[in-house]
């Protein structure tokens, strides 16, 4: 039966999280005619009869991949079983607010040449974790890449809450209309779970098709729940740079800078968006602090900040696990490096740092095994001699062990 929105969730196990999902839209119906499809790749957590269950009560439909898919993948087999005018990507670990999908139709009707519809998503802290996506020439890569501005931002400032065109918008939630998905032939199934709701954007633009974010659809998203999302991270985005690499358009001081604020680049790679030139300066005045190395100094202004631009932003929490490192608690350390991690898993400096943790732990074959992540990793980093180097005086040192066990052996045996 044809209706207004198909709205199609990828899931893989997760079973808890689908279930908030289904529920906040069954508890928000939206006044367009719509449907649910929910793809299940292989789910073996119960999904399946949970599904099942649903499918058999009329309020989704169910469709199984097994062997599993990609985001992609599965996202263009909902497709091909929808019958809205819209298709409605959305992650099955977000929970939505009322009039959420009407808002999200009400732009897309506006023009024929509007080609995607991304939503405002909340952590579930409340801060930003969505607001658009605009793109950063990295000065320690010399490479333009998409980032999503605003992250960690409170919700209710200026700069988040107006609706705007942007290159790109996450597919955790992105409207399209069946047709345009059509002409493009849906998703580019190379990507595996990740930057192909970038590619399909830059494809849309390429193609005249505008790309709006609107603040008035507004989900909780957990964000990075997928297992293994993470696993093919490095493959996705050398298929975005070598795709598109001539072709993004350095855009984030378009929107950082009218809004009154800043953005600077951190050694690793990490941006730093700072409300205004005074809390500019004073992470600068933090920064200041690591060469007297005050790092109690350090933890209380980082906390101080956090308090206004958020608590999920991965250079406050790599700065965190230093000054712990430094300060000698190995485990707040090891916790702070984890979360910077987590909230930006492209960035090298907290990786190094949990090499860093586990060699002050003496768990040498943890750091050895970490050390040749980033080798294979970042074959072409600047600081690689560092890690060899590193890597050698580990290899040495368990060496050393082994020679030194081996007469007490000889002797245990005699």
């Amino acid at each position: 039966m044809k209706c207004k929105a198909s709205i199609i969730i990828p899931v893989r196990n997760k079973l808890e999280f689908t279930q908030k999902c289904l529920e906040s839209l069954f508890a928000a119906v939206p006044q367009v005619s719509h449907e649910i499809i929910v793809v299940d790749n292989a789910s073996d957590d119960g999904t399946a009869t949970y599904l099942e269950q649903k499918q058999n009560e009329f309020l989704l439909t169910w469709i199984r991949n097994d062997p599993p898919k990609p985001f992609a993948a599965s996202c263009n087999v909902g497709a091909r079983a929808a019958n809205g005018q819209y298709l409605v990507f959305l992650n099955n670990d977000t929970e939505a607010y009322p009039d959420w999908l009407d808002a999200m139709v009400e732009v897309a009707e506006r023009s024929p040449l509007i080609g995607a519809v991304g939503a405002k998503l909340l952590y579930p802290d409340m801060t930003i974790q969505h607001a658009g996506v605009a793109f950063y020439r990295h000065k320690s890569r010399n490479v333009i890449g998409p980032f999503h501005v605003f992250r960690s931002f409170p919700p209710d400032v200026v700069a988040v809450n107006k609706e705007r065109e942007f290159q790109a918008v996450t597919g955790a939630c992105l409207l399209t209309p069946k047709s345009v998905f059509e002409e493009v032939d849906g998703f580019d199934e190379r990507y595996v779970n990740c930057f192909e709701d970038v590619d399909y954007c830059l494809t849309l633009r390429e193609k005249g098709y505008k790309i709006i974010y609107t603040p008035r659809a507004v989900l909780i998203h957990h964000e990075g729940q997928t297992p293994g999302r993470k696993e093919y991270e490095n493959h996705s985005a050398q298929i975005l740079f070598q795709k598109w690499n001539d072709r993004m358009i350095e855009d984030a001081e378009d929107y950082i800078l009218p809004e009154g604020f800043a953005i600077e680049e951190g050694g690793d790679g990490t941006l730093m968006i700072y409300a205004g030139t005074e809390l500019k300066d004073w992470w600068k005045g933090i920064r200041q602090l690591e060469q007297y190395e005050q790092w109690q100094m350090i933890l209380s202004e980082l906390t101080n900040l956090e308090s206004i631009l958020g608590s999920n932003n991965a250079g406050f929490w790599q700065l965190r696990g230093k000054c712990y490192l430094k300060m000698g608690d190995l485990r707040n350390a090891r916790l702070a490096y984890a979360r910077s991690q987590t909230l930006d898993p492209q960035a090298v400096e907290p990786k190094w740092g949990l090499v860093e943790v586990a060699l002050a732990e003496t768990k040498t074959r943890e750091a050895k095994t970490r050390i040749n992540r980033l080798l294979a990793q970042y074959p072409d980093d600047q600081r690689r001699e560092t890690w060899e180097e590193t890597l050698y005086e580990i290899n040495r040192g368990l060496r050393l062990e082994v020679e030194a066990a081996e007469p007490l052996e000889t002797t245990e045996r005699s």
